[in-house]
């Protein structure tokens, strides 16, 4: 009889998981899902109105226009998820597993939201002490113009919905699987991702993407902690979620 405290054999070892993407393959995915997936939105905002697409292709204008802006986010994040998913298939992993899509504990969602409802207030105070707006100009540009062309249910659903969805299937399910792959390296993983992060939001100042920075950092420590994309999602959607509750105040009760 074999002795239970031997060790086991080597061809009765767990066997290792499999190895995700490379690091620059994954870029090179996520690069071109967001090409593709702006080109095809851009052709289907050209066919649905020309008048919408910006003249000599300065984009400057367009993006205080809510239509331009809704429309583009939405097909262009649609695209990129199907890509970033069919791509998560063509690793020998299941989508599921490869982007996180599961629930956590209570306990993690617990603490990720107690955080994040930290947080936000926090930003918000930072940047009143440093003389910087609470709400971005080009947020109530787009609210703004929104209401004049009856886009507010659009606006709401690109920033709300749509882009929190996309961002963090790409970000924190896509590229956090292939760049955050040791706890040894973990937390320059997370800050690599949480820079990727904020240097895409670009409509915003210097300040701002300071701000989406820290909010990366708490997203992508969340995938972390709780090894789930759908709890930072849910995140991600209440943060935006507070950001439009905000501009409607300001035109509310201050404009």
């Amino acid at each position: 009889m074999s002795n239970a405290s031997e060790p086991l054999a080597a061809d009765t070892q767990p066997p290792l998981p499999p190895r995700p993407w490379g690091y620059f393959t994954t870029l090179g995915w996520v690069v071109i899902a967001n090409v593709i997936g702006s080109v095809i939105a851009m052709a289907a905002l050209y066919y649905w109105n020309p008048a919408a697409f910006p003249a000599e292709l300065d984009f400057s204008d367009s993006m205080k226009d809510a239509r331009f802006v809704g429309v583009t986010t939405i097909l262009g994040n649609v695209v990129q998820i199907g890509l970033i998913v069919w791509a998560a298939r063509k690793a020998p992993w299941t989508v599921k597993e490869y982007l996180a899509l599961t629930w956590p504990s209570r306990q993690e969602v617990t603490v990720a939201l107690v955080a994040f409802l930290i947080l936000l207030p926090a930003l918000d105070a930072m940047a009143y002490l440093a003389g910087q707006p609470i709400i971005p100009a080009f947020m109530t540009d787009l609210y703004r113009d929104a209401e004049a062309t009856g886009s507010l249910l659009l606006l709401w659903l690109a920033i709300v919905i749509a882009a929190p969805v996309a961002e963090e299937l790409i970000f924190r399910g896509f590229i956090f699987r292939s760049w955050v792959r040791s706890r040894q390296y973990a937390v320059l993983g997370i800050i690599v991702v949480a820079a990727v992060f904020a240097v895409i939001h670009l409509q915003y100042n210097w300040f701002g993407v300071f701000q989406v920075f820290l909010i990366g950092l708490m997203l992508t420590w969340t995938r972390w902690r709780s090894n789930s994309t759908l709890l930072p999602m849910v995140l991600h959607v209440i943060a935006n979620f507070y950001a439009m509750v905000q501009v409607v105040l300001y035109f509310r009760w201050f404009a």
